[in-house]
């Protein structure tokens, strides 16, 4: 049964609605895109690193520009402009140490900063899911 099939069926409406419904979400970009989750662990990419990263003081930096910089780093998953201690918390994802080490080396290029990594050595929840009321 097509996905679109299921989901009307398990709320009693007619096909061609939840298609209509799905197609607003789209246009108006609640719905961003649709995507195929992988296992990390089974792609060899289950060694998750969290950054912190600040910059220097007493520079002028742009950042904006640092964060998406590191936004184009293929192995960073996700960067945040945080408060705090520091400006930045990046999540990583990569196969192994040598290659976490390879990657801190091109994130460090990104803008002058005082960083610290974490190694993540098990998740317990890692989900894209987004709870509405």
């Amino acid at each position: 049964m097509p996905r679109i099939t299921r989901i009307a069926h398990r709320l009693h409406l007619p096909t061609s609605t939840v298609q209509s419904r799905i197609r607003k979400l789209q246009t108006t970009g609640v719905i961003k895109s649709f995507t195929v989750l992988l296992d990390p662990e089974k792609v060899n990419k289950g060694y998750v690193a969290f950054v912190f990263g600040q910059a220097k003081l007493g520079q002028e930096i742009d950042l904006d520009k640092a964060g998406k910089a590191l936004a184009k780093i293929p192995e960073v998953q996700e960067v945040y402009f945080i408060t705090g201690d520091y400006d930045y918390l990046v999540k990583l994802r990569v196969s192994d140490k040598e290659e976490y080490y390879a990657v801190i080396q091109k994130v460090a290029r990104c803008f002058e900063v005082r960083g610290k990594g974490i190694i993540a050595p098990k998740c317990f929840k890692d989900t894209p899911k987004i709870v509405i009321d």
